[in-house]
């Protein structure tokens, strides 16, 4: 039996290690995740650590780290089975969910992202909608436009233009009002029926989005859908 160390175990672990080795192991993959040289190596000695962890929430942690590995290394199939085996896993209601939050709330962007991308936008929005409750305390403003753009866009793919257009108006708040969170508005605004804040978000872009690579794009949408000449009126 492995001699106790207490020094070895940090303040922010709480699973049931006692040797300090997944705590430590746990330190060295994200490490390497940040700074984008995790590869197959810390796959295999993540899914070592998984022997040696016993609380529930901090193995999906582990798996949680697994699959985003995947992911970073484009392998798109064990990187979604281990994610969704992840985030089912998870035990919101136990004390030590609050410690690995920000790799449930990562896990769930992920997979929410490799449906989105795969078109099964039904399937992907559970997955960012599990973000919403945690966002402000896990991520920073990027993150969380980009969270409530998905849900958008997600939503415009399946044919709910009013939810659609309550996540197009979070997002272009958040992202204060760039210029492709004002397209996706626009385009929320106008499959909602509401044709006046269409417009009226299209002469926004006409007065400060002119060098947005998505310009032309949303011209011949206000064209062909408001008409629009893309004349600043």
């Amino acid at each position: 039996m492995d001699e106790v160390d207490v020094m070895a175990i940090p303040e922010w672990y709480s699973g049931t290690d006692l040797t300090g080795r997944v705590a430590a192991g746990i330190e060295v993959a994200i490490e390497r995740m940040d700074a984008r040289t995790a590869d197959h190596t810390d796959i295999e000695k993540l899914g070592a650590l998984l022997e040696l962890e016993q609380e529930p929430n901090w193995r999906c942690f582990l798996l949680g780290l697994l699959g985003t590995i995947h992911y970073d290394l484009e392998e798109i199939e064990p990187a979604s089975r281990i994610l969704e085996q992840s985030v089912a896993g998870y035990k919101a209601f136990l004390e030590t969910f609050d410690e690995v939050l920000s790799v449930y709330c990562q896990s769930c962007y992920t997979l929410g992202v490799i449906l989105f991308d795969a078109k099964r936008f039904a399937d992907a929005i559970p997955y960012f909608l599990r973000c919403l409750p945690y966002m402000h305390d896990v991520y920073d403003e990027t993150y969380i436009g980009n969270i409530l753009t998905f849900l958008n866009l997600s939503f415009q793919g399946t044919g709910q233009n009013e939810a659609a257009l309550v996540f197009s108006e979070a997002a272009a708040f958040t992202r204060h009002n760039d210029c492709e969170s004002l397209e996706h508005l626009m385009v929320s605004y106008a499959n909602a029926g509401e044709m006046a804040k269409a417009t009226e978000v299209f002469h926004l872009m006409q007065n400060h989005c002119r060098e947005y690579d998505g310009y032309d794009r949303a011209l011949e949408f206000a064209e062909r859908n408001l008409g629009e000449s893309g004349v600043i009126n």
